[in-house]
């Protein structure tokens, strides 16, 4: 649960961040007096939750609240709407904008509520239902419940969004079978002007989650030169969350010292999230470049033309001092 920046209303994809876990309630706040939070309800359900988190089994229904209160000093008008929640390409929870057809979890959600206005400090109820399909796929569904507040720009022709919302983490019962697959693995290296500096290999790669639950992962990336020569593994990196169904975009910069060709792997240890989930077999993908150090070389073209003038130097006047001491001897 976190707070959003401004968003222009007419920009694709802008991010709701949706924290996974938060010991206060998440709060907006910008100049002009405009604040809220938004927290999850203690009842039955539960209390002190960081988001809403439920284990179910196919055609339960139930019902839980959300709270909003307006903790700026100026009356705030919201749009309350449920959507399905992704994890975006940055690595970031999001949900879809409002008006984006929902295809899974956020079509299960139902609020009581879809617009309130609440006076300078002034706290209301969402309450919200959720009715999972007797056919619903076991494992993890993602949504959200958003509260929005859309204004114009006083700089600018466009008009802003900002959005304030609260996860909905569900767990339908059945099989769980978490896993993830590696693609679009392209590299790029880029040598140091100093020829005895590592240069900078750039890895990039798109991990996807194609099992029925959330997933992160620890991931390692591992170089070599020719013939296996100059190796190095990376320390590993945990990664972020992903929804099911979603692709990350991920980019390392590893430091490789070349002389000529680098090859290696990257390695993902996918790991399931939550009770039971469990861990996933490795998945790695190549890659290989032609990674020439043109410092290096140059260097060593220098060395070379340098050892070649000193040598035809030093013949020219070995050759130069034998034609004058023949000379000598013939006068």
């Amino acid at each position: 649960m976190t707070a959003l920046p401004r968003l222009p209303r007419v920009a694709v994809g802008a991010l709701l961040a949706l924290a996974l876990a938060a010991a206060a309630p998440p709060a907006f706040a910008e100049d002009g007096g405009v604040a809220w939070s938004v927290q999850t309800a203690d009842n039955a359900n539960g209390t002190g939750r960081a988001n809403f988190s439920y284990d179910v089994d196919p055609g339960t229904v139930l019902a839980d609240t959300m709270l909003v209160v307006n903790t700026g000093t100026e009356p705030l008008p919201l749009t309350v709407y449920a959507a399905d929640a992704f994890t975006a390409a940055s690595g970031e929870i999001d949900v879809l904008a409002d008006g984006t057809p929902s295809q899974d979890a956020g079509t299960w959600v139902s609020v009581g509520q879809t617009s309130m206005e609440l006076a300078p400090g002034q706290s209301a109820e969402v309450l919200f239902t959720i009715t999972v399909p007797t056919d619903a796929r076991p494992g993890d569904h993602s949504a959200g419940i958003v509260t929005s507040l859309a204004s114009r720009d006083a700089t600018s022709s466009l008009s802003v969004e900002r959005r304030l919302g609260t996860r909905i983490n569900l767990r339908v019962s059945g099989a769980l079978a978490p896993a993830a697959a590696i693609t679009g693995t392209t590299v790029r290296y880029d040598g140091s002007w100093n020829p005895f500096e590592s240069g900078r290999l750039t890895v990039e790669y798109s991990l996807e989650n194609v099992g029925n639950t959330r997933l992160t992962g620890v991931e390692t990336v591992a170089t070599s030169g020719a013939a296996g020569l100059l190796g190095d593994t990376t320390a590993p990196t945990q990664l972020p969350e992903i929804v099911t169904g979603s692709t990350i975009q991920v980019t390392r910069e590893v430091p490789a010292f070349s002389l000529g060709w680098l090859s290696g792997h990257v390695t993902v240890v996918p790991e399931g999230v939550g009770l039971g989930a469990g861990t996933v077999a490795p998945v790695t993908a190549d890659f290989s470049i032609a990674a020439v150090p043109r410092s290096l070389y140059g260097l060593i073209v220098l060395v070379i033309a340098a050892v070649v003038t000193v040598v035809l130097l030093a013949r020219r006047r070995g050759a130069r001092e034998a034609s004058e001491a023949d000379l000598r001897q013939a006068d």
